[in-house]
């Protein structure tokens, strides 16, 4: 990390170095009161002079040059500074409007006759300039209202000879769209090899970055293309192509020397659209690097805040240049969010991170010294692209870090892989023997399972009441079906001292081995106490209280269906705890036996209640668990509720065996080529029929 660190120093400092490289100058210069006193100064290779200080204003007229008569002076403008908002005669001037500038250059008689270059930077909106009275050039059209003018910002190199040792220049700059009217930089005099030596380095610079942007958004697409899991890589694509398409339609403008037809404000809204998608996409660059230390919410609101200022770029530019103001406060705001975010994942010792934080820094001194100069109309070029290629080349680092660790674990599963293969070889050679060693200990085990399971079958079968059970005036047919060799449901037939046969049906959660021991638990419980508690409501409450008591580290929790017949009254008494709707037939009528409480096992002092009705001869009751019910088919449709009560209907008239045989049959038949889901439990009672 050390050592990456301080390449990235010295990379940086060479970049910056390039980036301030400029032609030697001489002692700066300065117009007074409109006049620049050069005479002592010859021009030689490196000469270059900057054209700043107080010009002569004239505000509201366009003067041609020569000037005859005399002209109302506004006053004296401090170049590259706009006259808006400055007082002349206790009036301040407003922003937009049409001024002549003059000035003129004292040289010396050896410059006379010199082939000499004039830098004419951005000027806002339009200007033509002259020399001498001569017409030097311009751009765009200068007119005395906005709708004579015509806007075009570029800065341009002009050749000026001058013919005698009076320089007189003059600028007609008209304004009616751009926040700032008049010059955006110093222009410059010089020589003619020293300017055109600035406008290559210039041009290079320019063009240099411009080229390393798009290459290396082109090469970070490509990546993405093949990794898009990475959404980091493609926020720094788009956000190098943002800075290039800025880079392209800014400084040089190259853009309008490869289209000269370009229509200017479609040109100068491009540049801010790409200024309002660069911000917010740098912020998704490092919300993707640093998610867990990055706020969604704030990165939300930068993203729809750009939005919504792109949107002011359909407004006239001389709206949107205001308001660009706003977005700049965003940007600074951003600019320290996004430095907090970095810190904190420097503090968390994220990968990379301090070696990240070093290049943000750069990034984010450069912009915000860039925001500032354009704030006060200082629009040279700036030191945001020659930082943004400190920080590229600080990514490609962090990028080969991630490689070289990839290739590093890629050779320790190589090498893993190896002694993997070794051990597999070794274990081959002997495989035949062992497969067929543990082959004979799976069988020896599965056979005990086997035994096991065929014993536990037997035990669950004989603690069951058989089929045939006979109690004077009832008719008694079972069914119990479990899902394996052993089941969760359970059910218990018993006649207590006062003629009174005594039905429990329970249906444990859960299927096979563990299910069928909490039936053990549960029959356990309501053998000790069903002898002795006559009432169905107080017995259920028992029986919870027991297996709450006894059993709550195993949560055993069930549903049950207690049914005590009185053969003497042939009053029927039931209490169900959670258990699914019964069915009560009598005489063709249906009637629904449903719950008076919640399952056995849930919570302790839960409330049972006791429901009774009148039972006649030729009526029914059957109790059944919800592996009836729930029993799917093909096409995972249920059994059902609805063909239990048809079936009923249908064979109401038939003995009650048949009824139980028909009930199996029609389940089987609907279960088709369905595996069983659930254990299956039904109990028929009939009260006889007299003969």
């Amino acid at each position: 990390m050390r050592k990456q660190i301080l390449l990235t120093g010295v990379f940086s400092l060479l970049v910056l170095q390039f980036a301030c490289l400029n032609p030697e100058q001489e002692e700066p210069h300065r117009f007074r009161q409109g006049v620049l006193d050069l005479r002592e100064l010859t021009f030689k290779e490196d000469t270059i002079v900057d054209l700043q200080g107080e010009w002569e204003l004239y505000y509201g007229e366009f003067h041609y040059p020569p000037f005859h008569g005399e002209k109302p002076l506004t006053g004296y403008l401090a170049i590259p500074s706009s006259w808006q908002d400055e007082e002349f005669g206790g009036e301040e001037l407003p922003r937009t409007g049409h001024v002549t500038l003059r000035a003129f250059i004292h040289v010396s008689k050896q410059t006379v006759g010199q082939e000499l270059r004039i830098y004419i930077p951005d000027v806002a909106s339009s200007y033509r300039f002259f020399a001498n009275g001569i017409l030097i050039g311009g751009q765009g059209k200068p007119g005395i209202n906005q709708f004579d003018d015509t806007p075009r910002i570029k800065s341009k190199y002009y050749t000026l000879i001058p013919d005698n040792e009076v320089i007189e220049l003059v600028f007609h700059i008209a304004n009616y769209d751009n926040n700032f009217g008049g010059f955006w930089a110093i222009p410059s005099l010089g020589n003619k090899n020293a300017l055109d030596r600035e406008k290559m380095l210039a041009n290079a610079r320019e063009l240099f970055l411009l080229g390393a942007l798009v290459l290396i958004g082109l090469y970070h697409f490509g990546l993405y293309f093949y990794k898009r899991k990475e959404t980091s890589i493609f926020y720094f694509a788009v956000f190098c192509f943002l800075l290039g398409i800025r880079l392209a339609f800014t400084g040089e403008r190259y853009v309008l020397e490869l289209f000269p037809s370009l229509h200017w404000p479609t040109a100068f809204r491009i540049e801010f659209a790409s200024f309002y998608f660069a911000v917010p996409t740098f912020l998704l660059f490092i919300y993707s690097l640093f998610p867990k230390e990055s706020n969604p919410k704030y990165v939300r609101s930068v993203l729809i805040a750009s939005i919504a200022f792109s949107f002011t770029l359909f407004l006239p530019i001389s709206v949107f240049t205001i308001l660009l103001y706003g977005f700049q406060v965003l940007a600074f705001f951003t600019i320290g969010y996004v430095i907090h975010i970095n810190f904190k994942a420097v503090f968390n010792k994220r990968p990379n991170s301090k070696l990240f934080f070093l290049g943000l820094l750069i990034l984010a001194f450069s912009v915000a010294f860039d925001i500032l100069r354009h704030s006060v109309n200082n629009r040279g070029i700036g030191l945001t692209p020659y930082a943004l290629l400190c920080f590229i080349f600080i990514q490609s680092l962090i990028l080969s870090s991630r490689i070289a660790n990839a290739f590093i674990r890629a050779e320790e599963l190589a090498e893993s892989l190896k002694i993997s293969n070794e051990s597999l070889l070794a274990v081959t050679e002997n495989l035949e023997q062992i497969v067929s060693e543990r082959t004979f200990q799976l069988n020896s085990s599965l056979n005990r399972i086997k035994k096991d399971l065929l014993l536990a079958k037997k035990i669950q079968q004989k603690i069951l009441p058989e089929d045939g059970i006979k109690f004077e005036h009832l008719k008694i047919h079972l069914y119990f079906q479990p899902q394996g060799e052993v089941g969760g449901d359970f059910y218990d037939i018993f006649e207590l001292d006062n003629g009174t046969v005594r039905f429990f049906v329970a249906d444990a959660t859960g299927h096979g081995i563990q299910a069928a021991l909490y039936t053990m638990a549960i029959k356990s419980e309501y053998e000790a106490i069903k002898r002795f508690i006559t009432k169905t409501d107080d017995l259920m409450n028992h029986l919870n209280q027991k297996i709450q008591n006894k059993f709550s580290g195993l949560k055993i929790v069930f549903s049950g269906f207690l049914l005590d017949i009185d053969t003497k009254t042939k009053t029927v008494y039931y209490s169900s705890a959670g258990h699914p709707n019964q069915i009560f037939q009598s005489s063709g009528e249906q009637i629904i036996l449903d719950r008076t409480g919640n399952i056995i096992g849930l919570k302790k002092d839960q409330p049972y209640t006791q429901k009774q009705f009148q039972m006649a001869m030729g009526d029914r009751i059957l109790l059944f668990t919800d592996g009836m019910l729930e029993q799917k088919n093909e096409t995972r449709e249920e059994f059902g509720m609805e063909r239990i009560q048809k079936i009923l209907v249908d064979y109401s008239q038939k003995e009650s065996e048949r009824v139980l045989a028909e009930l199996v049959i029609q389940l089987f038949l609907f279960q088709g080529r369905e595996e069983q889901e659930d254990d299956q439990t039904m109990v028929l009672i009939e009260w006889e029929k007299t003969s």
